[in-house]
């Protein structure tokens, strides 16, 4: 079930990646997005309008 997760997680990310990068946002702070949590990617991505 952890792996599920895990997937979940990751197929999650992934995809908050990509709706940024379709806005152009390719950096937060001095990080690439990848090496974001998921958290702080949900909250650029909310902050653009997204879902």
């Amino acid at each position: 079930m952890n792996t599920q997760l895990s997937i979940k997680g990751e197929v999650k990310k992934d995809q908050l990646i990509q709706e940024l990068l379709k806005f152009g946002i390719f950096k937060k702070y001095n990080k690439q997005l990848y090496e974001l949590p998921i958290v702080v990617l949900q909250k650029e991505f909310n902050h653009l309008g997204g879902e």
